[in-house]
């Protein structure tokens, strides 16, 4: 029997432990996912930087709040849930904190890039390929200038400005546009990831 094969009932019985709200294995699993923690905290933050521990602490509270949410009914293993919860709030997160930033968006994509090639364990290559499918899906149904906005703006990486020019329409219609598309797509993606 393989390492791998008999690490997964350790990890599938923690979780079944912490979801009964067995104190000591929460504390166990809070430790064993301290890895997926301080992956999402690197993605936007240095190890060296003094937030990293309340960082860290908030990672805890995801944990511990998606312990109380989590619905077994669902078709989604516990990790697969935990993990988007935890990218979501870290990338949100980071986000608000550089609001006024505007380089934000290129080092999101730079970034997201690099977290994509990292993926080296099977449920976390499932995952996102699951989240890039749904993405997909959801840019689909976006309008046809919505499209247009988004894939020129985050996949063709052309300014507001270029955009505007590009399309023949005002620089502010640009914005506003992408803000809204970005906005359904926030909606159409917590629905497909979270229903």
């Amino acid at each position: 029997m393989s390492v791998v094969m008999r690490m997964q009932p350790d990890i599938n019985y923690i979780i079944q432990e912490s979801l009964k709200g067995d104190k000591i294995y929460v504390e166990i699993l809070l430790k064993r996912l301290n890895p997926v923690i301080f992956k999402n905290i690197y993605t936007y933050w240095s190890p060296s930087d003094p937030l990293t521990q309340d960082l860290q602490q908030e990672g805890y509270m995801i944990i511990l709040q998606s312990l109380k949410d989590f619905d077994t009914d669902r078709k989604v293993h516990f990790l697969q849930y935990v993990k988007i919860r935890l990218y979501y709030f870290y990338k949100d997160y980071f986000k608000k904190s550089i609001k006024n930033d505007a380089l934000s968006m290129d080092h999101l994509y730079e970034t997201g890039r690099e977290l994509i090639s990292d993926c080296r364990d099977q449920l976390t290559s499932i995952i996102l390929k699951e989240e890039e499918d749904s993405l997909h899906k959801c840019i689909d149904e976006l309008s046809e200038k919505e499209q247009m906005i988004i894939s020129l703006f985050y996949f063709r990486r052309l300014s507001i400005q270029e955009i505007a020019d590009k399309l023949g329409i005002k620089y502010r219609a640009v914005i506003n546009i992408k803000s809204n598309a970005v906005r359904k797509l926030r909606r159409k993606m917590s629905k497909l990831l979270f229903q």
